[in-house]
């Protein structure tokens, strides 16, 4: 397995990706290909993203943007999904690694993101040593 940098050519195989893993509990997301596809692509265009290779296949993905906040730069990790198949191999823990590398590279003061409660994601994060932050909430308002 290695870790490389996505290129436009992944995005359709990213999009699937993350079709498949969002769509289970407790995300449940609902979407098209195409949505997921533009999604991606912006992603591509303002930020970056790190693939994991398996037997020429991807089977994990990192996407992440780097934000100028008052304390400096810092890394959102806006998705990170590994396929079902090879979870629980430290290909989720590679893809942080190097985030955290790049993050390092360019200085950045911390890297921060959201998921759902209920994610298992919580506690791996918890396990890279990821704190829940005390004095920040994420909040949505609906539009539709």
């Amino acid at each position: 397995m290695r870790i490389r940098k996505a290129t436009k050519k992944d995005i359709r195989e990213i999009a699937k990706l993350m079709i498949e893993e969002f769509s289970k509990p407790p995300f449940k997301e609902k979407t098209t290909i195409n949505s997921v596809i533009k999604s991606v692509n912006f992603y591509y265009k303002i930020g970056k993203a790190f693939v994991a290779i398996e037997d020429k296949k991807i089977v994990g993905i990192v996407v992440f943007k780097v934000e100028q906040w008052w304390e400096g730069p810092v890394i959102l990790i806006e998705d990170l999904a590994i396929k079902e198949d090879f979870k629980k191999q430290g290909i989720g823990k590679k893809l942080t690694d190097k985030v955290e590398e790049y993050g390092k590279k360019i200085e950045a003061n911390s890297i921060s993101f959201a998921t759902n409660n209920k994610s298992s994601a919580v506690k791996f994060y918890t396990k890279q040593g990821y704190k829940k932050e005390k004095n920040r909430i994420f909040m949505r308002k609906n539009l539709k």
